[in-house]
């Protein structure tokens, strides 16, 4: 092999080793899919955000809060399904699997904000701020989306 052909492959090795490491940094990571806030009629001052949260990890990550500025509070919420009657409750936390994730939706696991200081239209975006044990905090933008229009999941 010619030492131009060497030298070209030495430059292709060492520029895909590269793209190896760039690739690796995504997959270390937690994103989310699908975030919205269900838009209520005005003067409501409770809500719910709803989202796919993925962790690109090979750790579990621990979602133990959310923070957001157009709300006072913010917590994790589940509803469940007893003796015919759905009721639903604060939890602590929530599990997001390593390489695995969790859906927030209408039904289910959901994020609850409230106090609300000024009523939600369709098409604004606002901040959420999630926090996890173990793993770096997420800040996203989600839009806020009319409950007449929410998505069926």
């Amino acid at each position: 092999m010619s030492l131009s052909k060497k030298l070209v492959f030495f430059i292709v090795a060492i520029t895909l080793s590269a793209c190896g490491d760039n690739s690796g940094v995504a997959e270390s990571s937690m994103t989310v899919s699908d975030a919205y806030i269900r838009g209520l009629p005005p003067g409501q001052t409770v809500t719910a955000a709803f989202m796919t949260v993925n962790n690109h990890q090979d750790k579990d990550c621990k979602l133990v809060g959310v923070t957001s500025p157009i709300a006072s509070s913010a917590e994790i919420h589940e509803h469940s399904h007893k003796n015919g009657k759905m009721s639903m409750r604060r939890v602590d936390s929530l599990v997001i699997p390593a390489g695995g994730n969790v859906s927030l939706v209408p039904g289910g696991y959901h994020l609850m904000m409230f106090g609300l200081e000024s009523s939600l239209k369709e098409g604004e975006e606002h901040t959420l701020t999630l926090s996890f044990e173990g793993c770096e905090e997420l800040s996203i933008v989600a839009p806020v989306q009319s409950v007449l229009n929410e998505k069926a999941k």
